[in-house]
């Protein structure tokens, strides 16, 4: 499957004695020619409440499809590259007005 930036996803993310792993929800941040390769680029996603200056809150209103099952928050402290295999499925669409809130986090903690 080809993997859009903005996909939020579902992943395998392993525990840290990797004899398992948790399915998390995630941003595909990497851009098209990126994901081309083997890894993506993303940020997690989490359900319990952060530093506000690192998160922005997902609400079911910045969702084009598929229903939240609680508040969530994108956690700009949480960056990073991962193998497309761990990828369970692609989930939700964000919409316009969420795009620019997280552009713009990404550009201020990025420049």
């Amino acid at each position: 499957m080809n993997y859009k930036k903005w996909d939020i996803i579902l992943i395998k993310f392993p525990f840290t004695n990797l004899t398992n792993y948790k399915i998390r929800p995630a941003l595909i941040i990497s851009n098209e020619n990126f994901n081309k390769f083997k890894n993506i680029i993303v940020i997690w996603i989490y359900w319990k409440k952060s530093n506000d200056k690192y998160s922005i809150p997902i609400n079911q209103e910045d969702l084009e499809s598929w229903k939240m099952l609680k508040k969530s928050y994108f956690r700009f402290q949480n960056i990073f590259s991962l193998e497309k295999i761990l990828i369970e499925r692609k989930v939700w669409n964000i919409n316009e007005k969420t795009l620019q809130k997280i552009n713009e986090k990404l550009n201020y903690f990025l420049k």
